[in-house]
């Protein structure tokens, strides 16, 4: 194939590839703490824009991520996510948004994460 050809379409590059790539890298080398700021961060954005589907996903994440192992703690965050998933699917995306922007703030003040 001459350098100056057509590629066919299949074979050209997807002018996003390499930025999907850097960021699907750089969320495996995130830590356990800043994944879950990461969760909290796209609850919030979906809350925003009123997107059940992505909230739910989120919310679902967090709760799966849940150690009961440590009982008391876990449960406590259980019931926060449990609430925040009924506010989503109810439409009270406001009260969903503002329980999880508060266990955000808490979580980067803990961790000293912006």
């Amino acid at each position: 194939m001459h350098a100056f050809a057509q590629q066919p379409q299949s074979q050209k590059m997807n002018p996003f590839a390499a930025t999907n790539k850097y960021h699907q890298e750089q969320n495996l080398n995130l830590s356990p703490v800043q994944v879950i700021l990461k969760l909290y961060d796209l609850v919030i954005l979906s809350c925003k824009k009123s997107d059940k589907k992505m909230a739910t996903r989120a919310l679902n994440e967090l709760i799966v991520g849940l150690n009961f192992e440590h009982k008391e703690m876990s449960t406590g965050f259980y019931r926060l996510y449990d609430y925040s998933k009924r506010c989503v699917f109810a439409g009270r995306f406001l009260q969903a948004e503002a329980v999880i922007s508060e266990l955000r703030g808490a979580w980067a003040q803990v961790f000293e994460l912006k």
